[in-house]
């Protein structure tokens, strides 16, 4: 009996007490007992483009059901067994529902993310040293090799900063995604998505738009596909006879449509399968056969129903473009289109025009290996994530060497795996973060937008949009609270921070945050100036009894809720918002005397007073008598008015 349990007395008897009270409950023993006592022998998770895996009560097809699951799901490891048929499966432990449960997984379709068997190795802890991996690094590498002792990891430190390459892979266009991921892996940056429709820009044929910087940076990050099948996307693509067979290609092409095909594959006046038509343009072209059949896999899709290889594409009958090459929509046509455009142009150099299946195949990987491969871009990685400075990508599915890596993994046996010294070339860049960029999973709808914004009976600055999420608005000392409300644009998104909001004189900030169905947050804030009370008046002393005036001599005689300072000759306690007209109905001029308010540029006024302005008194001769500034407490820059220039 295969358990690998550690029994012990206190176990067998809670084991015996159990079957009793099921028995007497009438229950039956379905599964194995739940406990997480014994130790894993490693961890491992589902591969994130899967959905509906099996978890099963015993390593076949034909156990029953327990649960499925789907990328990203994780679970310990305590069992690695075959069933009758050779496959790999793996007694795991996980939780549901809250519960620590036990059961098999088909290994095909996981990835083991540890195993914690490895025994130190310090000869190769050595090597990782002169290699200067970084920590983040090495316990990846460690599994690889205990799993595979012959495998070679060298450290490519291309001198490349992070944030650099990773702005440079967020560029629209250059990294894309299937439109029916999970939202989390989809840009909603400028370009990429209407707020208001909820819809994602279409940027290539079949639906994909641009992917987020959150699954950039995941894709980029070679930390993440440091295991058996994903570190192949760091394997040289460059022809090697004695690594790349026909039973490899055989694996490869298993259950594909190019198993056994009844395509013509005629070329030179010879029959090919699409395994010798492979390995033929393998040696043609310097490239790993395997690396043709797995990106044939990747652009026409495992049952070859790509419209690139019908030959019965209307305008171009005929003809044939396997790998994709210049297939993007541009100029009014569809990425098939152009592609096939491409394939019908003559070039000597590369077999075309392509209208033959084998042309297609052998030029194709000619045109690989000239322009990717044998120019520096010889691994998956680099296909995609271009490090020579010429801008140069093959494809734009920012997943597709995580995808293009399992099945050129699939293409090796075991056999070569566990004998060949592969050598696979990792990418090391300069101030990458301290943690593993993981792959984003929140879903439902990223809108996180407000609809509507407004403080009662005020206006903000600036009028509100969406895409504006700073405001302002200045108050008087006698508001001491404010009303926020405002809607959202999508109903499924929440908000917090609207209603009534105390004020402290000065500056407030109102927070109000939008946080979308898929855990998206955005603030918008509003900053309201409470205006400080106004200082009462300093009180004049009585004024000494003033005689009668001379009759030829004028002087003004001020109203009392006027302020005015003889020695520094200024006038104050005058209100806001104050009119020329105003201010001189609060004067009394005596003997033929007018008064008039010029402004600091000696020009006279009939609008706002501001503070700076000057108040001139002139006999019934013209001639000047007194002169005095006026200052309005709060008007700083002199408009009459006080706004939040002033503050």
């Amino acid at each position: 009996m295969k358990s690998g349990y550690k029994c012990s007395a206190k176990r067998i008897a809670a084991i015996g007490v159990m079957l009793c009270m099921l028995v007497l409950t009438c229950l039956t023993v379905t599964s194995v007992l739940n406990t997480k006592a014994e130790e894993s022998i490693g961890q491992g998770h589902v591969n994130y483009d899967v959905t509906g895996l099996r978890i099963r009560k015993g390593p076949t097809t034909n156990s029953s059901i327990i649960t499925t699951v789907s990328g990203g799901f994780k679970f310990d490891i305590y069992e690695e067994t075959t069933d009758d048929d050779g496959d790999t499966w793996y007694g795991i432990g996980f939780y549901l529902n809250g519960s620590y449960e036990r059961g098999y997984i088909y290994g095909g379709y996981i990835t083991v993310d540890k195993r914690n068997d490895y025994k130190p190795d310090a000869d190769f802890e050595e090597y990782l040293d002169s290699q200067e991996f970084p920590d983040s690094y090495k316990d990846g590498l460690r599994q690889l090799h205990a799993q595979y002792p012959n495998w070679v990891f060298v450290a490519d430190h291309n001198g490349k900063d992070w944030s650099d390459v990773l702005d440079n892979q967020n560029v629209i266009g250059r990294s894309l995604t299937y439109g029916s991921a999970v939202s989390s892996w989809k840009s909603v940056a400028d370009g990429c998505y209407d707020w208001e429709s909820g819809r994602y820009t279409q940027l290539d044929s079949g639906g994909w738009v641009q992917a987020s910087s959150a699954l950039v940076e995941y894709a980029l990050d070679p930390r993440n596909f440091l295991n058996a099948d994903n570190i192949f996307m760091f394997e040289n693509l460059s022809f090697d006879s004695s690594l790349q067979d026909e039973s490899g290609l055989e694996s490869m092409v298993d259950g594909t449509f190019m198993e056994n095909s009844s395509h013509d594959l005629t070329y030179d006046g010879r029959n090919y399968t699409y395994i010798t038509g492979l390995l033929l343009a393998g040696q043609e072209s310097g490239v790993s056969p395997y690396h043709l059949a797995s990106r044939i896999l990747q652009e026409q899709g495992y049952d070859g129903h790509g419209s690139s290889i019908s030959g019965t594409q209307s305008g171009y009958l005929g003809y044939y473009n396997y790998y994709n090459i210049g297939a993007y929509a541009s100029g009014g046509l569809t990425a098939v289109q152009n592609g096939l455009e491409y394939a019908s142009y003559p070039d000597s150099s590369t077999l075309r025009p392509w209208n033959k299946r084998m042309k297609s195949i052998i030029g194709g990987a000619i045109y690989l290996g000239k322009s990717y491969i044998n120019r520096g871009q010889n691994t998956l990685y680099y296909e995609k994530f271009d490090m020579t400075g010429r801008g140069h990508q093959y494809m734009t599915n920012v997943l597709a060497p995580r995808s293009e890596s399992v099945k050129s993994a699939q293409g090796y046996s075991d056999s070569n795996k566990n004998n060949i010294a592969f050598i696979f070339r990792i990418p090391v860049y300069e101030n990458m973060p301290e943690n593993v960029c993981e792959i984003p999973t929140g879903n439902g709808s990223p809108n996180n937008r407000l609809e509507s914004l407004y403080v009662e009976d005020y206006s903000i600055t600036p009028t509100f949009s969406y895409y504006t999420t700073e405001y302002s608005l200045i108050v008087d000392y006698e508001t001491s609270s404010v009303y926020v409300g405002g809607s959202t644009l999508d109903s499924s998104a929440d908000v917090s921070g609207l209603g009534y909001h105390d004020l402290s004189v000065g500056s407030n900030d109102i927070t109000i945050t939008v946080t979308a169905a898929n855990g998206d947050d955005q603030d918008y804030t509003i900053t309201v100036v409470r205006q400080d009370k106004e200082p009462d008046p300093t009180p004049e002393p009585d004024p000494e009894p003033t005689p009668d005036p001379e009759p030829d001599v004028a002087y003004p005689g001020f109203s009392t809720t006027l302020s005015v300072d003889e020695d520094e000759k200024y006038i104050s306690g005058l209100t806001v918002s104050g009119y020329v007209q105003d201010v001189l109905d609060k004067i009394d001029n005596y003997n033929g005397a007018y008064s008039k308010i010029l402004n600091k540029n000696g020009n006279e006024k009939d609008g706002l007073v501001g503070t700076g302005d000057i108040l001139i008194t002139y006999n019934s001769s013209g001639e000047e008598v007194s002169r005095y500034e006026i200052v309005i407490y709060g008007d700083v820059n002199g408009d009459g008015e006080i706004d939040l220039f002033d503050f």
